[in-house]
């Protein structure tokens, strides 16, 4: 009988003691679990991420094709800009050499109301002429009060030259 409490009390021990270790067994398992689900967050992480830079890199593709198409676009309106100034100048250039054939015929006559009349529109036409010399200087942003200003000057030249 001493025996089966000998024994008995060495199986308690023992089994108490291997329950302690299951436990410490347990608990290691449970920590390499947390970390492999910590790892496998970080990793779906990392792919969010890699996500976001490629929609980000995917964007600025994007938006590099929008600034490309943009300065096209730029360089087509300053070409038609350009052209419509060379056909403005040649346009005025023609009213002016009208103006001038007018002109020339009003200061053949002999009257003197006619002769006062051809001096103030001579001043008149060279002033104009003189505005047109300096076209190419005028900037883009005032190009439309420019031509506004010359063909209100050029109609008021030649409304004077009808009378």
């Amino acid at each position: 009988m001493k025996n089966m409490i000998w024994i008995s009390m060495l199986s308690m021990a023992l089994l108490g003691g291997t329950a302690c270790k299951k436990s410490a067994d347990e608990n290691a398992a449970d920590k390499v679990e947390k970390a492999q689900e910590n790892l496998k967050d970080q990793r779906e992480d990392v792919k969010d991420e890699q996500k976001d830079v490629a929609k980000a890199q995917d964007n600025l593709a994007e938006e590099r094709k929008d600034v490309a198409q943009e300065q096209g676009d730029l360089a087509k309106a300053n070409a038609n800009l350009s052209a419509a100034r060379v056909e403005y100048q040649t346009k005025t250039r023609e009213r002016l050499a009208t103006v001038d054939t007018r002109l020339k015929t009003l200061e053949a006559k002999t009257d003197a109301k006619s002769r006062e009349k051809a001096v103030k529109l001579r001043a008149d036409r060279d002033s104009l002429s003189a505005r047109l010399d300096r076209m190419g200087d005028e900037a883009d942003a005032s190009w439309d009060a420019f031509k506004k200003d010359v063909d209100a000057k050029f109609d008021a030249i030649e409304a004077d030259l009808k009378d």
